[in-house]
């Protein structure tokens, strides 16, 4: 029993000085601000982030991840895009990504597909398709990836220092410094029937040597060109000079039958003058393509440079 002046709590035995304290206390335990223990209940914050598993909410996605596949690294629960098949980790996610879709299309119920493996409705036969190849034929792709053409004959050099070789697109001239995205680039862009087409003919690029089964391809890829781009003049030099290389490539295994179809009169012409200069770049002779002026070809390499770049490189170097 409360001594007299004191009003005590009958749910957690807090103190109160008067009986409008005691009041106003319980009010907030009506509205749930506080526990049975008359502890301060924590409120969700507008950018916190809940588990789709069990409830619980973090301050960051990045720690509502990291939980979701320590904790929760068996659950049966995923969450997949019904108009495109992509998978994401969080209800959350998956949610802001579909508003980017047109919703009129979840109407159009002839076209809903659904996975028989897993069940799940998608509101297309595409987002089916990339599903079941990303999900449940995953290791299949491991196996049999996706054809690339050979990188070009450009190389980057990222914030680290390192040369990387240059892929690009021969369907539509997108361009890439890792394999693995263009993979992924040519499975979600372009369908199978693209990829396997033989084409009519190619364009091959004046400046890097890169080929392109159309003109719009090959526009689109003479973009990506920069004044300051460096160039490798034979694969001995990429050997040298590119730090990571992708170790399912090798050029030797490269067949080249890709030339019979490049047109030996009508390749584009997109430089009208050009030079080229040497400059060593860890401690390799590569190509520097300037725009400005020269009387040959851009991307053409006289017979005494090509003879050179076979030299050993110490002798290149000295002479």
């Amino acid at each position: 029993m409360s001594a007299k002046g004191q009003h005590n709590c009958v749910l957690c035995n807090t103190e109160l000085e008067s009986k409008e304290a005691l009041q106003a206390h319980f009010r907030k335990h009506a509205n749930k601000e506080i526990d049975t223990r008359g502890k301060a209940v924590k409120t969700k914050k507008e950018n916190d982030t809940q588990c789709d598993m069990c409830g619980k909410t973090f301050e960051s996605v990045t720690a509502t991840i990291r939980h979701r596949f320590k904790v929760h690294p068996n659950s049966p629960t995923k969450f997949f895009c019904h108009y495109c098949g992509m998978q994401f980790p969080l209800k959350t996610h998956r949610d802001n990504h579909q508003t980017s879709h047109d919703s009129s299309e979840s109407k159009r119920t002839e076209l809903h597909k659904k996975c028989e493996d897993c069940d799940v409705l998608f509101y297309n036969g595409k987002a089916l398709d990339y599903h079941c190849r990303s999900i449940h034929k995953r290791m299949v792709h491991l196996f049999q990836p996706i054809a690339t053409p050979p990188p070009s004959n450009k190389i980057k050099v990222n914030s680290m220092n390192d040369a990387l070789s240059v892929y690009y697109c021969h369907l539509c001239g997108a361009e890439y410094v890792i394999k693995f995205n263009l993979q992924r680039h040519l499975e979600r862009a372009h369908t199978q029937e693209e990829r396997e087409a033989v084409p009519e003919d190619l364009i091959k690029c004046t400046v890097c040597a890169a080929l392109f089964c159309s003109k719009r391809a090959y526009e689109v890829h003479n973009t990506y060109h920069q004044p300051n781009d460096l160039y490798v003049t034979s694969e001995q030099q990429r050997l040298q000079t590119v730090t990571k290389v992708d170790q399912d490539f090798d050029i030797r295994r490269v067949e080249g039958v890709a030339e019979k179809y490049v047109p030996k009169d009508n390749t584009p012409k997109r430089l009208a003058k050009s030079w080229h200069k040497l400059k060593r770049t860890q401690n390799v002779e590569v190509r520097q393509t300037d725009y400005s002026s020269s009387d040959d070809e851009p991307g053409a390499t006289n017979d005494s440079s090509d003879s050179d770049s076979e030299l050993p490189l110490k002798q290149r170097i000295c002479s």
